[in-house]
């Protein structure tokens, strides 16, 4: 079931000697929250950056995720907690470029995702920086949580949330993940990913079904 947390401690115990890695504790998540959906919820809260805040130009929306489906999956450092998270510090017109680069950045780090080889370096990656930390729920499965650090940039919050995810079910990145071609959402749909359109456009075998039934209605 962990395939991949299995290859990426690996690739840690390997490095522990050299960059002197510390395991940190495993956390509990709260009551009723369970590995699987907690991971689910990583998962949309960075889709929807990626798909719907980077791209909307607007602060109050960054603001927003931020204080909501960014902070509902993180675990906020102790030293951390004094500093008000928001977008209010961003110069307008520097906006537009740091969404542009954020998404950027987190694109590049889903294409790695999608990879078998260089997923396992996306993965060490976070682990080494203290991006994502073990978990546990009451169920006693474990998953990884992402962990909010003080001055985080934008794009390492998002790919921590990517990270969290990836580790518990990296199958999910190498097989359904893709990016829509005609309008460039990203999502996961293991069907659509095979054919690189998302289901928001019809494709042509759709059309060439509906065509007659169009024929026999006018008939």
């Amino acid at each position: 079931m962990f395939t991949v947390n299995i290859r990426v401690a690996s690739a840690v115990q390997r490095g522990r000697d050299t960059m002197s890695l510390q395991t940190p504790l495993v956390l509990a998540l709260p009551s009723r929250s369970l590995v699987a959906s907690f991971a689910d919820g990583c998962r949309a809260a960075a889709l929807d950056f990626v798909n719907r805040v980077a791209v909307s130009r607007d602060k109050e929306v960054l603001a927003e995720w931020l204080r909501g489906p960014y902070q509902e999956h993180v675990v906020m450092l102790a030293r951390s907690r004094s500093r008000r998270m928001g977008a209010a510090h961003v110069v307008p017109g520097a906006l537009e470029k740091l969404l542009a680069e954020t998404r950027l950045e987190v694109s590049v780090g889903l294409l790695r995702a999608r990879d078998v080889e260089d997923g396992v370096g996306f993965g060490y990656s976070a682990l080494a920086s203290g991006f994502v930390y073990r978990c546990q729920d009451q169920t006693g499965t474990a998953g990884w949580v992402p962990v909010a650090q003080p001055r985080m940039r934008l794009a390492d919050r998002v790919l921590s949330l990517v990270a969290a995810d990836y580790l518990l079910r990296s199958e999910d990145y190498e097989t359904q993940l893709f990016t829509c071609a005609t309008c460039g959402v990203t999502a996961f749909d293991a069907e659509r990913a095979e054919i690189g359109v998302c289901g928001a456009h019809p494709l042509q075998s759709d059309i060439r079904e509906l065509a007659p039934a169009r024929l026999a209605r006018a008939g």
